[in-house]
This record gives structure tokens, C-alpha cells and sequence, in this order.
């Protein structure tokens, strides 16, 4: 399962999710804003900002339209 770690007010998380969402890429949000349980983890692993999306084989920050769509790309192949 995919995560994306937002928060309240980031204009790059709109944008990740939103291009996930267009792509029927199935994924979970985790907005650490309402959960902050995640920010002191995340924090640890060395990240400073948001968007973090997770998958099963990379994790990075930030709008990254170049490995979203490999994300959606794997996701498609699953799907045949």
C-alpha cells in the first residue's frame, strides 16, 4: 500500500494526491497535521518536509511528477 504523509495547507501534497487520485492509484494519507504521531518518526528517517510518499520500493519528498508516474506505471502493470 502506498502512503502519503500531508499536512494542513501544502500545496504539494494537493498536488501528489490529486495526481494519484487522477490515475486510480490506490494510496493511503496520513496527514500528520491531524496525526502527529508520524511527524517525530518521519523527522527521525531525516525528512524535513512534505509531501513523503511511500511505496513498497522507494520513499521520497516533495512533488516528484517523474516518480509518480512511474508509481502509476507499476500500479498498471499490476492491474493486467
Amino acid at each position: 500500500m502506498i502512503k502519503v504523509f500531508t499536512k494542513d495547507g501544502c500545496p504539494q501534497c494537493k498536488m501528489t494526491t490529486m495526481f494519484l487520485i487522477r490515475h486510480h492509484v490506490k494510496f493511503l494519507n496520513i496527514n500528520v497535521s491531524e496525526n502527529p504521531q508520524y511527524a517525530q518518526s518521519l523527522r527521525d528517517k531525516g525528512y524535513q518536509s512534505v509531501p513523503i510518499v511511500v511505496t513498497e520500493f522507494e520513499e521520497w519528498s516533495g512533488f516528484r511528477p517523474d516518480r509518480l508516474k512511474a508509481v502509476v506505471s507499476r500500479n498498471q502493470e499490476v492491474l493486467r
